[in-house]
């Protein structure tokens, strides 16, 4: 029995430059809002805004907006971030 292996085809450029979408900045005309707070570290491809990764795992960790269920890229942010939603509690000693 024959098992397909999964092959990623990659297409090198000549000069060895890598696109700006794989240094981490999407082209400006994929953009649909091209204005980046200072505190956005992430472009959400779904409503298409920069925004930050920590509010984006706090709302796909407490499902507080329906708009994010089921988000892959939330779903990431809130594995990276998981150890940023941990409050520390203390109690008091009686």
């Amino acid at each position: 029995m024959r098992h397909l292996a999964l092959v990623k085809a990659t297409v090198r450029r000549a000069g060895g430059e890598e696109s700006r979408s794989r240094q981490g900045q999407p082209r400006e005309d994929m953009l649909k809002c091209s204005y980046r707070p200072p505190d956005s570290d992430f472009y959400c491809w779904r409503f298409k805004i920069w925004y930050n990764t920590l509010d984006c795992a706090y709302r796909t960790h407490h499902r507080s907006f329906d708009g994010c269920r089921h988000c892959s890229q939330g779903d990431f942010n809130l594995k990276t971030r998981r150890h940023d939603l941990i409050v520390p509690r203390f109690h008091p000693r009686s």
